[in-house]
């Protein structure tokens, strides 16, 4: 028979790729894997302390807890979610014979969706290359043996496993060892979540202000200028609300902002910032909260 060539569709690629990956949060991606899992606060936050909540997801033969922290519950829920999401990722497949290959059991559209999620909301807050870590633990999400919490002897040791097991995974899918290499010298951070061993290299500031800075998000415009810059954050309660002052010493300066979340307050320290050091007046408005759609059980 004749074979007939199909036109191509300018753009038809892209827009299959766009309906199998829109951007959603940890948990709408945890019930795409696992419906109908429950949330239990394990702690109330205060003022000394953050929230906890955790989710406990079964692959069929037992089941895990995931914790996760943050300065309110949909915070450490959704930091849950994403500790519970990282136990999905599985080495990568390494046989080559097509009679034998093994199945890819890494939920490969769903975590894409999820990272296009973070992606965004980095991009949308000004958080570009490498920028100093979040202040923790607001919107800590990392598995239970990542942050040595108290559990079981045997609980604990299953966990230590697991939590090797995923890094090794990740390691692996990012080009690093061998997803069976043996594992040595993983050393628990109680304080931070997991991150490389390794320091991250901090880029070289930008030789001259952004000519068009004063468009720009102040926060973006300042981790261009001062990249590595650390935060010092305080949180107080407010008329029963969290209230968050950010501190920063910048050249022998001292920067200060203050907001309803860590966020915004980091906002108003890089504004004042670049206006102080750099003469830069901010007409940058941050946008509206995006509001998502949760889907119901």
């Amino acid at each position: 028979g004749v074979k007939i060539k199909r036109k191509k569709v300018p753009g038809a690629k892209n827009l299959k790729i766009r309906k199998y990956v829109q951007p959603k949060n940890a948990v709408m991606c945890l019930n795409e894997l696992r419906p109908g899992v429950t949330y239990t606060t394990e702690q109330e936050g205060g003022v000394t302390q953050p929230f906890c909540i955790s989710v406990e997801v079964s692959n069929g033969v037992d089941s895990q807890k995931y914790r996760g922290f943050g300065s309110s519950k949909q915070l450490a829920r959704q930091a849950a979610a994403e500790a519970a999401l990282i136990s999905f990722v599985k080495p990568p497949v390494t046989s080559n014979s097509s009679e034998s290959q093994e199945e890819d059991k890494t939920p490969w559209a769903t975590l894409a969706s999820f990272a296009i999620y973070k992606l965004f909301n980095d991009w949308r807050e000004g958080r570009v290359g490498t920028c100093p870590p979040p202040a923790q633990p607001f919107g800590t999400a990392v598995p239970p043996a990542f942050l040595n919490q108290s559990m079981g002897t045997n609980a604990a040791k299953d966990g230590s496993a697991q939590a090797a097991a995923f890094t090794e995974a990740i390691c692996a899918h990012l080009g690093g060892r061998t997803p069976h290499a043996p594992v040595t010298d993983i050393k628990v951070d109680t304080n931070v979540s997991a991150q490389s061993a390794e320091a991250v290299k901090v880029p070289n500031p930008a030789k001259q202000v952004p000519e068009n800075a004063g468009s720009m998000h102040p926060v973006t415009v300042l981790h261009q200028m001062k990249p590595g810059l650390q935060y010092t954050v305080n949180r107080t309660i407010i008329e029963n609300k969290p209230f968050f002052t950010v501190t920063a010493n910048i050249d022998g300066k001292m920067f200060t902002g203050e907001g309803p979340n860590v966020k915004k307050a980091k906002f108003f320290l890089a504004k004042e910032a670049i206006l102080g050091l750099y003469g830069v007046d901010s007409t940058f408005e941050p946008p509206q909260p995006v509001v998502v759609a949760h889907e119901q059980d």
